[in-house]
């Protein structure tokens, strides 16, 4: 149903939360329309905050689809980034690795199923688009609270990931004080999960500090090795979005000049059909000057006949 034709009793976040669900060209006709509709009852605070909505960038409409219409899939990869988090913090190396291929496969897949729900509901987007949907995802796997914003299905701009900082929160959710999951979050750890206790620590001792300092300085060879990882990875994701960028226009470039070419063989063929006309028109008149040449000399020669009869007579 759409935003402009809901009830007027509706709740505002609702409001708010059904206008990310729309169709990028329905929605500043709706949200203004919502806008007037409150002014109109007399809730003017009300107006101005949907007035002042931003409309969602296209990979930010598309990553909300996905929140809206594959909730199941949504839930999957936000409880893979949380024991993703927690494997990190347990340090679990073989289980990092185990997690994070599934983590390219299940993104690489629900970058594709996008694109196709994206063509189904009649708003088709490009590679580059979905890329960035891509990079929203492993941001809302790589940080609870960026979990938490995907799953209000109300992102105005994609998200992205960067290293051991927190992922940029600021401007990319409408109205957050408002918002409600609409998907699990998956912000929290697997129950039961529990890390593993540190050499020669016990339930009634503490480690000792060379223990504590071991552990560290492993936790702190492991953050280093994931930062480089987490770095590369975010280049070659940023190289993967350019050379798809890049792909794209490339084709779209192709398909111009395939164009250009078929519309140059069909007036090639269109010439060829006017010499074939001009050809059969130039046989008939060589055929023509042939008989009239042949013409011409017997005129000649009966007139000179006739001159010699003519002076035979004289």
């Amino acid at each position: 149903m759409n935003a402009a034709q809901e009830s007027s009793a509706a709740d505002p976040a609702e409001i708010v939360t059904g206008l990310y669900g729309l169709l990028p060209a329905e929605f500043t006709a709706a949200r203004n329309a919502r806008s007037a509709e409150a002014a109109r009852r007399g809730e003017r605070e009300l107006g101005k905050r949907l007035k002042a909505l931003p409309k969602p960038s296209a990979a930010a409409w598309l990553a909300n689809l996905l929140v809206r219409e594959r909730e199941e899939a949504i839930t999957d990869v936000l409880t893979l980034g949380a024991s993703l988090r927690e494997a990190q913090q347990d340090l679990d190396r073989e289980e990092l690795r185990r997690l994070n291929a599934e983590r390219h496969r299940m993104l690489r897949s629900l970058a594709r199923e996008a694109r196709e729900l994206a063509d189904e509901v009649g708003n088709p987007v490009s590679t580059a688009v979905a890329a960035e949907v891509e990079q929203t995802l492993w941001a809302a796997m790589t940080d609870a609270d960026a979990a938490a914003a995907l799953a209000t299905g109300r992102l105005v701009r994609s998200l992205e990931a960067n290293g051991w900082e927190p992922v940029d929160l600021d401007g990319a959710v409408a109205e957050p004080d408002t918002a409600s999951p609409l998907v699990t979050a998956g912000t929290r750890t697997k129950e039961g999960r529990r890390s593993p206790a540190a050499p020669g620590k016990t339930k009634d001792s503490e480690p000792s500090r060379q223990q504590q300092a071991g552990r560290a300085k492993a936790l702190a060879a492991a953050e280093q090795e994931l930062a480089a990882a987490r770095d590369s990875a975010g280049q070659a994701e940023s190289r993967l979005a350019s050379v798809l960028a890049d792909l794209e226009e490339q084709t779209a470039a192709r398909d111009r000049l395939t164009d250009e070419i078929d519309e140059l063989k069909e007036q090639i063929r269109e010439l060829e059909r006017s010499v074939n006309t001009v050809d059969r028109r130039r046989g008939t008149l060589e055929r023509s000057r042939d008989a009239a040449r042949r013409e011409a000399r017997a005129a000649r020669r009966a007139v000179e006949k006739a001159e010699t009869r003519l002076d035979s007579l004289r």
